[in-house]
């Protein structure tokens, strides 16, 4: 199926606009929705690409910045030891709650466009994966998908969180 992929959107937060990447079929329809949450890195090209899958299936996808009250429009932070170093500081910087309100506004977002036909699932990979988790537990999401998801089994992101400040 041929997709678009060459669509952003800068949705409106309580901490700022939050980029989000869009991918869909290039056919005129309606499909159902997903929030793909990413790993530490942001929209890397892994993510575009599991995106881009997603959407040749026949889904809606959003791509947010999950860390765009930290970082500029646009970052993409390096797969190496830096990169990892400054998303997992970001992870821990980044207020709980904006997760999930981010969360709220990209579903909000899926369920408002006329291509979209209401029906939303939430998929994540890491740190995304514990996303797509909190995620899930929103009435209006039907599917969720969690792939590695961080700390979720442990909860030591939440203590950590607290040893960090």
């Amino acid at each position: 199926m041929t997709i678009k992929d060459d669509v952003v959107v800068d949705l409106a937060t309580a901490t700022g606009p939050m980029r989000t990447h869009m991918f869909r079929p290039a056919e005129e329809g309606q499909y159902p929705g997903i929030v793909l949450f990413s790993e530490i890195f942001q929209v890397t090209g892994p993510i575009r690409r599991t995106a881009a899958l997603l959407a040749g299936h026949g889904y809606v996808v959003a791509a947010p910045e999950i860390y765009h009250e930290l970082e500029a429009v646009g970052t993409v932070l390096p797969y190496d030891q830096a990169g990892s170093d400054r998303g997992n500081l970001d992870k821990y910087e980044k207020e709980l709650s904006s997760y999930d309100a981010d969360a709220r506004a990209a579903l909000d977002h899926l369920k408002s466009r006329l291509d979209c036909n209401g029906r939303l699932g939430v998929l994540g990979i890491c740190l995304g994966g514990h996303l797509a988790f909190r995620a899930a537990f929103q009435a209006d999401v039907r599917a969720a998908v969690c792939f590695y998801a961080t700390d979720l089994h442990s909860g030591t992101w939440a203590r950590a969180r607290k040893t960090i400040r």
